[in-house]
């Protein structure tokens, strides 16, 4: 299909030879009489052609509408003069049109001027056509974000919805949700009345389903507790690690956990831990101390725990943090002077306002955005 040029003329002006050079290019023509007041659809022009004649102020006072009209849209305007004149090609060009010929015109000049106007025409609708589909994946992408925006805040309201709200008397909790993506998690379970299995874990990462798989090991965990009647720390943590290894992830998380066992009437403890900060034994007496039982991150490769076992006595207390109660946020081994100091300091407090005491001189020093998981377990006198 031809390109299309506007032919814009004074009326009764002879362009015959123009006429004829146009379509000898392969140009079909519309024509406009010049300084006509009518409107011009550019939509599919390919370049117009402006025969000044003996009108350069309607010329003029044309060009400049029609760059008015165009706005940000390109449509070359070549001008072609009776002859030559200095003044007239630079008030052409002030004006709006991109070239200015005169007469008498060389072989194949207009011709070849016209074809540059059209690869410059090409290019401009090419990089306007692009800059739609630009904003057109702009809008889209927006929308996206806006909907994953959405998609975050439903996660972090479900994630806090399924937190474990009440506990037994010898636990109390502070969490405190310090980001959209937050991966902390705890639970308390009683399995009798007497044997209580409680566990604390940490999905390392920007997971937006940290909170969906924290709930799934906390099932994974009291499910095995559950068909057990000697039921293990070692044994419910290996089988937590298990059940996240078979969910065979494409980007499988690691997740720091620790899961224990109570027996609330003895006061026998044991825990075993993977990849959590150790848990900090204070007793009622003496100075507290870091328990560091070693284990590897749940979701690295099948593998076995060990626990540690102790005997809490009436008034001894311990606290088991995710890696959100350090200043700094530091996952795995770590300095918790911090936390053995603010301990020490709140030690004569009992329950709930000792633990509460603690995560506020812990929480004034946190200098990230992370979750802030901190749990406490002990016996009364």
């Amino acid at each position: 299909m031809p390109s299309t040029v506007l032919l814009s003329a004074p009326s009764m002006y002879p362009v015959d030879d123009l006429r004829t050079l146009l379509v000898e290019a392969g140009f079909a023509i519309r024509e406009h009489a010049l300084g006509a007041t009518p409107g011009v659809n550019f939509a599919s022009l390919a370049v117009a052609v402006v025969e000044v004649g003996d009108q350069a102020d309607a010329a003029t006072a044309q060009a400049r509408r029609w760059r008015a009209e165009l706005g940000d849209e390109h449509l070359p305007i070549i001008w072609l003069l009776p002859h030559p004149d200095a003044k007239l090609t630079a008030r052409g060009l002030d004006a709006g049109a991109d070239a200015v010929l005169a007469r008498p015109l060389g072989d194949g000049v207009l011709q070849a001027q016209l074809r540059a106007a059209v690869r410059s025409r090409n290019v401009a609708v090419r990089v306007a056509n692009r800059a739609a589909e630009a904003r057109i994946l702009g809008d889209q992408l927006n929308r996206t974000f806006a909907q994953i925006d959405r998609e975050l805040d439903l996660t972090r309201r479900v994630r806090l919805a399924l937190l474990q709200r009440s506990l037994p008397e010898q636990f109390a909790v502070c969490h405190r949700p310090r980001g959209r993506n937050g991966g902390d998690f705890y639970a308390v379970n009683a399995l009798d009345a007497n044997r209580v299995v409680f566990l604390v874990g940490d999905v390392i990462g920007p997971s937006t389903a940290g909170g969906l798989l924290g709930k799934f090991l906390a099932e994974s965990v009291f499910d095995a507790a559950r068909l057990s009647a000697n039921a293990n720390a070692s044994g419910l943590l290996a089988e937590a690690n298990l059940a996240l290894l078979q969910l065979k992830l494409e980007d499988s998380p690691l997740v720091a956990f620790l899961v224990g066992v109570l027996d609330a009437k003895t006061g026998k403890l044991e825990f075993a831990r993977a990849g959590l900060p150790a848990p900090v034994y204070v007793p009622a007496r003496g100075a507290p101390e870091t328990w560091a039982l070693p284990g590897p991150f749940l979701g690295v490769s099948e593998t076995t725990y060990l626990a540690q076992i102790a005997t809490l006595k009436p008034g001894d207390k311990l606290l088991i943090g995710t890696d959100g109660t350090r200043p700094d946020g530091t996952p795995g081994p770590g300095d918790d002077t911090r936390l053995l100091a603010v301990a020490t300091q709140h030690r004569e407090l009992l329950g709930q306002r000792f633990l509460d005491a603690v995560a506020t001189d812990l929480l004034a020093q946190v200098q990230h955005d992370d979750d802030f998981t901190l749990l406490s377990l002990g016996i009364s006198g």
